[in-house]
C-alpha cells in the first residue's frame, strides 16, 4: 500500500490518501497518515480499501501536489555516516516543496537514503525515500521525504536502495539492508532515516532525481521552492 498526504484541490486542506493505478484517491476520513499507518494490519487494509471505494476525490497521482507524508513533532533521529544525530522537525518538507538555498549560498550537498516509520506500538509501518539538504560547512537546511510511505507489507525484507542522479549520471547510491538493522539505537519516536551516502555540492538550477524503486521517485530542483 502507498499511502501519501497531498493538498486537496477542492478545500485547499491536507488530506490523507492512496496511490492506486497512476491516481490518488482522497481518504474518506480525518485521520492523518501516520495515524492510519499506527493502527492494526487488517484496520489499515480496511482503510486501504475504504479509500478506493469511496475516495472523496481522484487525482491523477502526476497532478497532485504532495506534502510531506508525515510531519513529525519532535526532533528526528538521523543515521549519517555511522553516527546518530538529530533534525529540527520543521526542516521536514515534502517532494514537492522543493528547496531553497539560504541566504548567501550558491550550492547545496544532497545525503539520501530512507526513512522509516513505526507505528503507535512501535511496530514497522513503512518507508519513505529521504534527503537531507546541507549548505557548505554541513549545515542542515530541509530533509526532503516522499513521494509515499511505503507499507512494510510491501517488502520481504531484500536490501533497499536509493539512486541520486543529475542528467543521467549517478552521483550516489544508498545501500540499506530490508531488516532494520540500521535502526538499531535510534533515539526512539514514531519516525528514524538512514542517510549513509553524499552527493557532490549542487549548484542552483541542478535537478537531483531520487529513485527509490519500489519506494517510488521524485525530483527536486535545486533553488526552486514550491
Amino acid at each position: 500500500m502507498r499511502w501519501v498526504t497531498y493538498l486537496s484541490p477542492s478545500g485547499g486542506e491536507e488530506r490523507s490518501g492512496v496511490v492506486d493505478d497512476g491516481c490518488v484517491f482522497g481518504y474518506p476520513g480525518e485521520q492523518s497518515v501516520p495515524e492510519l499507518l499506527g493502527q492494526s494490519r487488517d484496520t489499515l487494509a480496511d482503510a486501504f480499501h475504504k479509500a478506493l471505494a469511496s475516495p472523496v476525490e481522484i487525482i491523477v497521482e502526476f497532478e497532485t501536489r504532495l506534502c510531506a507524508p508525515v510531519r513529525p513533532e519532535n526532533p528526528v533521529p538521523v543515521r549519517v555516516g555511522g553516527e546518530w544525530t538529530v533534525l529540527d522537525p520543521g526542516l521536514v518538507r515534502g517532494t514537492d516543496d522543493g528547496v531553497m538555498l539560504p541566504a548567501g549560498e550558491t550550492e547545496l550537498t544532497a545525503t539520501v537514503g530512507v526513512l522509516a516509520l513505526f507505528g503507535g506500538r512501535g511496530g514497522h509501518a513503512g518507508y519513505t525515500p529521504a534527503c537531507l539538504w546541507s549548505a557548505p560547512g554541513g549545515v542542515p537546511v530541509s530533509l526532503s521525504l516522499g513521494p509515499a510511505i511505503v507499507t512494510h507489507d510491501e517488502f520481504d525484507g531484500s536490501p533497499l536502495a536509493v539512486e541520486a542522479s543529475v542528467e543521467g549520471g549517478v552521483l550516489a547510491r544508498a545501500e540499506l539492508d530490508g531488516g532494520l538493522e540500521w535502526a538499531a539505537g535510534a533515539p526512539g519516536g514514531l519516525v528514524a532515516a538512514a542517510l549513509p551516502v553524499r552527493t557532490r555540492p549542487l549548484e542552483r538550477g541542478e535537478e537531483l532525481y531520487i529513485d527509490g524503486g519500489p519506494l517510488g521517485e521524485f525530483e527536486v530542483r535545486v533553488g526552486a521552492g514550491a
